[in-house]
């Protein structure tokens, strides 16, 4: 009898690379979320009960499935080859020598340090690509309908949000790194190809616009598009988040119509926190428990004060909940919870308590299915489970209860492979400097403060990678008179069409990324607050 031996295709992770089932819903070694968790893309691009059912995987970690967090209360220091080499070297011992058993145990914690950090999410430095995202609108009636539908066109984004300058120093204002460039954006059509003016809708100061009368026909779609500029919420002729396009036409009979949104971007890791893992832009002037100024720096440094924290509920749903409660007794009780963690000298300290905020969610709060309706800080808080904004709602609902300011981030995210795209929401946060840290750089001590990007589904502490695309940044209400205004009109007024029409839209890259300036992990880490000597 001849034996055949056959070689099966093993799937794989597409963020650690190691062989998975293709029946897992969570990579076994990095514990990162590789598939299920349907209605969250539906849901993050402006879809509450408004549309077709659209499914996908929100990508993020699982914190209750990873392994056990480091804890670092030091500076931590670069591993090396030569420490992998130990670390293997102590392991083949424990099997091959069995006198070397007592080393090995002793080692034992250096070991599940460099496992820590060999099963952490990998991330390139900086990374140049291209992706296409198709929105789709459908018609279930036996009729043609009308349809309108409105997308962002986002601005460069800084390490101070989308503002130019960091902060004012000695000699003027710095100018702020710049770590997400939109190289172009496209909508493309069959043969139709047109190249957005971005930089001109975008700027500040007589930004170039189009108003309905002077709609470009998107190829033979029977549809048009035109950008008219920013306006009042109550009129739909304008955009009512920031600067974006409207798409309009009609959708046939039983039928769809599909336009792609082509996003080329260049892209880098920044870091605003002193102790990050990664070499990566930002940590040098990073922030800290031990640089970080106090919650009466908050209310008089900038608006965000205003703007945010002093609003202890925000967005409020059709459901008529806020997405961010920060007087629900569960929350205030968690607070107090968290608080209770923290040491005496540290309980004026904003840092602090946002950092311990973040560990709480990851501990409290496993990764799972969202909710049409995303859950609210409190629902996520009950439930113990939530997805990307679901969990970002819990984290800022913690933050003010202390008023803290926090606002939201939203976009797409992928893997360190670009292969799998997800509709991603997470926050953004203000924490300001001590002074002493201010005067010792000469920063004007009023401009001295971060606005930091915080992912805590997928363990990004003041950290925003190359894969994670910003489309959409809270920045202000259009209308004063209601909190949390901006996001509604970006999730709830973005499209309208009759009762049988669905929307729904995908993600792939184009081509190949280009990664340059090699990768770095992230592990998950708890960080000890000791009382200063």
């Amino acid at each position: 009898m001849v034996q055949h031996c056959y070689v099966a295709t093993m799937a794989r992770c597409p963020y650690c690379m190691a062989p998975v089932s293709k029946f897992d819903e969570i990579c076994r070694t990095c514990g990162r979320i590789i598939t299920g968790s349907a209605g969250s893309s539906q849901r993050v691009s402006g879809q509450f009960n408004t549309g077709a059912y659209s499914g996908g995987a929100t990508i993020g970690s699982a914190p209750q499935m990873m392994r056990p967090p480091r804890r670092m209360n030091t500076r931590r220091r670069k591993k090396s080859k030569l420490g992998k080499l130990v670390f293997v070297s102590i392991i083949a011992c424990v099997f091959v020598f069995t006198p070397a058993n007592e080393l090995a145990m002793s080692q034992w914690s250096n070991v599940s340090s460099q496992l820590e950090v060999l099963t952490a999410p990998v991330y390139p430095m900086e990374a140049t690509y291209t992706v296409d995202r198709t929105l789709t609108m459908s018609n279930d009636d036996t009729e043609n309908h009308t349809f309108k539908y409105s997308f962002a066109v986002p601005k460069d984004r800084t390490a101070k949000s989308m503002n130019d300058y960091l902060w004012q120093g000695e000699n003027g204002a710095v100018e702020a790194d710049k770590i997400q460039n939109i190289v172009s954006m496209k909508i493309i059509a069959g043969d139709f190809n047109y190249d957005l003016p971005i930089d001109a809708i975008t700027r500040d100061v007589n930004p170039e616009l189009r108003g309905i009368e002077q709609s470009i026909n998107i190829g033979n779609t029977n549809t048009y598009m035109y950008w008219p500029g920013e306006g009042d919420s109550s009129d739909s002729s304008y955009c009512n988040f920031g600067p974006c396009v409207k798409w309009e036409g009609i959708t046939p009979a039983d039928g769809e119509i599909s336009i792609v949104v082509r996003y080329t971007i260049n892209a880098r890791s920044y870091s605003w926190w002193a102790d990050f893992s990664g070499n990566v832009d930002g940590t040098s002037m990073g922030i800290s428990a031990e640089n970080s100024g106090t919650y009466a720096d908050i209310e008089s440094r900038g608006q965000h004060y205003d703007r945010f924290a002093k609003h202890s509920n925000w967005f409020k749903r059709n459901d008529n909940t806020y997405a961010i409660d920060g007087t629900h007794p569960s929350i205030i009780s968690a607070v107090a919870s968290i608080d209770s963690g923290i040491p005496d000298d540290l309980s004026d300290n904003p840092y602090a308590f946002a950092r311990k905020a973040f560990e709480h969610v990851q501990e409290q709060i496993t990764y799972g299915r969202g909710k049409d309706i995303p859950r609210s800080g409190p629902s996520c808080l009950a439930d113990k489970v939530g997805d990307c904004d679901e969990q970002s709602n819990l984290w800022m609902s913690l933050l003010r209860v202390k008023k803290i300011p926090t606002w939201y981030e939203f976009g797409a995210l992928t893997g360190f492979t670009f292969k799998t795209w997800e509709p991603h929401g997470w926050s953004n946060v203000m924490l300001p400097y001590d002074k002493e840290w201010c005067d010792e750089n000469n920063i004007d001590v009023n401009t001295c403060f971060i606005e930091a990007s915080v992912d805590v589904t997928n363990n990004m502490w003041l950290f925003k990678p190359p894969t994670a695309l910003g489309l959409w940044i809270e920045l202000e209400d259009q209308s004063t008179s209601t909190s949390g205004e901006g996001v509604y009109d970006y999730f709830y007024r973005i499209w309208a069409c009759n009762v049988l029409c669905g929307y729904g839209e995908t993600w792939e890259t184009v081509g190949e990324a280009v990664t340059t300036g090699g990768t770095f992990t992230n592990p998950q880490i708890v960080e000890e607050l000791t009382t200063a000597a």
